[in-house]
C-alpha cells in the first residue's frame, strides 16, 4: 500500500506542474476566474466496520489541503464509500451519473493509510475534471468452488475362473515298494518302477512290477513261485492343485509267473503267463523335483494262475480280486 501512495503522490506533483505552466500560458483567463466558485460535490458513506474511515467533512477537507485550494472548475459530483471486509478496507469512488467506480484497497489495522490514498485519487480527479474513468470492476469475493463430485467406486468385474495353466510337460521317473495281496498268496513283498511323462491333468508311463521268490509249502515237497510283469497305466488327475494331485488310474499288467517244484518225485519248473487289468486310485504330492505317490489298485485278473500237484491238490487258489497297495519316490523335471 506504501509503494500504491508513493505512485499516487508522484503523479499528483506532475500534474501540479503542468496546471502551473497551463497558468501561466493562460494567464488572461485565470484573471477572470473566480476562485470562490462552489466546490463540486463530494459526499461519503461508511458501511458497517469503516467506522474508523474519515466521513464527508473530514474527507473534504483533507483533499482541500492537497490541493491547496477549496474551489476548482470541475463540475462533476463524486461518491466515496468505505467498507470493511475481511480485514480489508476498501474505499468505492464514484463519478457521479456515469456509473464508473474505481476501488482502492489496504490491509493496514486503521483507515489512515486509505483516507490518504482516497484524498489523493480524489484531488486528482478534480483538478483533471475527468468526465470518463477507467472502469475497474468493483471486484467480488470469489465464489467458492463447488465440492468436487466424489470419485465413483471401481467398478467390480464380474468374477471369471483363473484361466487354465498353459501346456505344460513333466518327465517323470518312480520307483517303490508295494504289497501284492490274493495273487501268488495271500501277502507277498514286491518293487516297483516306471518312467512316463506328466502333461497338464494327464499322466501316463511304463514300468515293472517284480515279485521276489515266494514259497508256498505243500507237503511232502515246496512251490517257489517269482512273479516279473511289465506295467502300462495312464491317470487323470481330478483334483489338481499346487501341492497335491489326486488321480484315477488304470492300464494293463502283464507278465510271466514263474513255479519252481521241489521234493517231489517229478521236480518242474513251469512258467505261464499272468495278466491283470488294475483300476488304481492315486494320491501324491506335486513337490519338485521330488514326491511321495501313495495308490490303491484292485486287480481283475484276465487270467489266473493257480498251481496243483497231482495227487496233493492246489497249492494256492489265487483270489478273484487281488490287490496292490504301493508306496512311491516320484521325481518329475519340466522339459
Amino acid at each position: 500500500m506504501r509503494s500504491v501512495f508513493a505512485l499516487l503522490t508522484a503523479v499528483y506533483l506532475l500534474a501540479g506542474l503542468t496546471r502551473a505552466n497551463l497558468a501561466r500560458a493562460q494567464a488572461s483567463d485565470a484573471s477572470t476566474r473566480d476562485d470562490t466558485a462552489p466546490t463540486p460535490s463530494l459526499s461519503v458513506t461508511r458501511e458497517q466496520g469503516a467506522e474508523a474511515c474519515p466521513d464527508t467533512a473530514e474527507l473534504s477537507e483533507h483533499v482541500a489541503r492537497l490541493r491547496g485550494q477549496s474551489a476548482t472548475g470541475a463540475q462533476s459530483a463524486y461518491h466515496v464509500t468505505f467498507s470493511r471486509e475481511g480485514g480489508v478496507y476498501r474505499a468505492a469512488i464514484r463519478m457521479g451519473g456515469a456509473g464508473s467506480v474505481r476501488v482502492l484497497r489496504d490491509r493496514g489495522q486503521t483507515c489512515a493509510s486509505l483516507e490518504q490514498a482516497t484524498a489523493l485519487t480524489v484531488a486528482l480527479l478534480l483538478d483533471s475534471d475527468a468526465h470518463d474513468l477507467t472502469v475497474e470492476e468493483h471486484d467480488r469475493e470469489p465464489e467458492p468452488e463447488p465440492p468436487a463430485a466424489p470419485m465413483p467406486p471401481p467398478p467390480t468385474l464380474p468374477w471369471r475362473a483363473p484361466p487354465e495353466p498353459r501346456s505344460t510337460v513333466r518327465m517323470a521317473l518312480s520307483f517303490g515298494g508295494a504289497g501284492l495281496f490274493g495273487v501268488v498268496q495271500t501277502a507277498a513283498p514286491a518293487a516297483l518302477a516306471d518312467a512316463g511323462l506328466f502333461v497338464n491333468r494327464f499322466h501316463t508311463g511304463v514300468g515293472v512290477l517284480w515279485m521276489p521268490t515266494q514259497k508256498v509249502d505243500l507237503a511232502p515237497g515246496q512251490l517257489r513261485e517269482t512273479l516279473l510283469s511289465g506295467v502300462a497305466r495312464t491317470c487323470y488327475a481330478a483334483l489338481h492343485r499346487r501341492e497335491l494331485r489326486f488321480e484315477l488310474c488304470t492300464g494293463i499288467y502283464a507278465g510271466l509267473l514263474r513255479v519252481e517244484a521241489r521234493g517231489y518225485t517229478r521236480s518242474d519248473v513251469v512258467k505261464r503267463a499272468w495278466l491283470a487289468v488294475p483300476l488304481e486310485l492315486s494320491l501324491s504330492t506335486a513337490a519338485s523335483p521330488v514326491g511321495v505317490e501313495l495308490g490303491a489298485t484292485v486287480l481283475l485278473p484276465v487270467r489266473q494262475s493257480d498251481f496243483a500237484i497231482d495227487n496233493l491238490g492246489t497249492a494256492y487258489e489265487s483270489w478273484p480280486v487281488g490287490m496292490l497297495l504301493s508306496l512311491r519316490a516320484v521325481g518329475s523335471w519340466l522339459l
